[in-house]
């Protein structure tokens, strides 16, 4: 009878996303007898409660059965709040192990993070860098879909397992088909930034921007229309300093941010040029649900105003 209960049962390890912190979340899952029904509590927000049914897709159409049981999933902290299809994966894993369709033994090592389409196949989404730097702090490997397990690889000490869906991952937990975690990838900048050389004359100019580069000075362009006060600004991240680690660990976390976990993963100092019309929370954050603005987009980069007397003064308040 312990045994039957302790099998109904599973804690799975996952991370939630807070700006560009990923606290720890344990998804609890418990199976027990009574009228069938799927709730899910620990302050879950809509797309995490919806869940329940590309769970109920992704496991059925990945050939295995889905438990006619009253289901109860704890996403632990319960004062923390959740959001996105992140917990796809760890919710159907947990529902998985508690029916004993797999082998939880090896999950105690693992933290995963995925969403999960209908047919089984994992969904990228944002935040896999920094669950791949909190994951490695706590000496614990992280299982990402494929598509954003590269980018993910790029941090240092971070053992990341890329799988395409939920039955590889299975097949991976069962020991039928082991999956290789994703080679490490060096944390280099990528140097294709506009060149200075485009530039024509301008002495002055360009001495001011080399000035500029060398001491992190900010700088006022100023003339008529058409001198070339874009095109020397656009050229200033390409005589910056090379980046530090850290540098480099944020503008990768920020980049992953931005894109939702997609696109490429070129490592490069940002180059940020907002329209006069901007509003204050697109310049500095902010939001029910903040997100980072222009200001921190930039971190580590330009942050370039063109027209900067056309904007709103309460913009330029909030940025001073």
């Amino acid at each position: 009878h312990a045994q039957g209960r302790a099998m109904e049962l599973s804690v799975i390890h996952s991370r939630a996303l807070q700006g560009l912190t990923a606290p720890p979340v344990r998804v609890e899952t418990h199976l027990s007898n009574g009228l069938p029904a799927f709730n899910i509590v620990g302050m879950p927000e809509t797309a995490v409660r919806e869940s329940k049914d590309r769970v109920r897709s992704a496991i059925l159409n990945s050939h295995f059965e889905f438990p006619d049981r009253r289901i109860t999933i704890n996403l632990a902290p319960a004062d923390l709040p959740k959001g996105g299809g992140r917990f796809d994966l760890s919710i159907a894993l947990g529902i998985l192990i508690a029916s004993g369709q797999v082998p939880g033994g090896r999950t105690t090592e693992c933290e995963f993070l995925g969403e999960l389409a209908l047919d089984g196949s994992l969904q990228p989404g944002p935040g896999a860098v920094c669950a791949a730097l909190a994951a490695s702090a706590c000496g614990r490997s992280l299982v990402l879909p494929q598509a954003c397990a590269g980018k993910a690889a790029r941090v240092p000490d971070a053992v990341v397992l890329g799988a395409s869906d939920l039955l590889t991952l299975c097949a991976h937990l069962n020991g039928a088909a082991p999956i290789t975690p994703v080679p490490a990838a060096a944390l280099r900048e990528t140097h294709d930034y506009p060149d200075l050389k485009d530039v024509v004359g301008q002495a002055a100019a360009r001495r001011a921007l080399e000035i500029a580069a060398g001491g992190g000075h900010n700088l006022l362009l100023s003339g008529p229309p058409g001198t070339g006060k874009t095109l020397l600004a656009s050229r200033l991240p390409g005589i910056l300093p090379p980046m530090s680690r850290e540098e480099a660990l944020v503008s990768l976390a920020l980049h992953d941010f931005e894109s939702s976990g997609q696109g490429a993963e070129s490592l490069r100092r940002p180059f940020r040029n907002p329209h006069h019309s901007a509003s204050a929370a697109a310049l500095i954050g902010g939001g029910s649900r903040p997100r980072p603005g222009e200001a921190s987009l930039a971190h580590g980069g330009v942050l370039f105003l063109d027209e900067l007397p056309e904007f709103n003064r309460r913009c330029l308040e909030v940025l001073r």
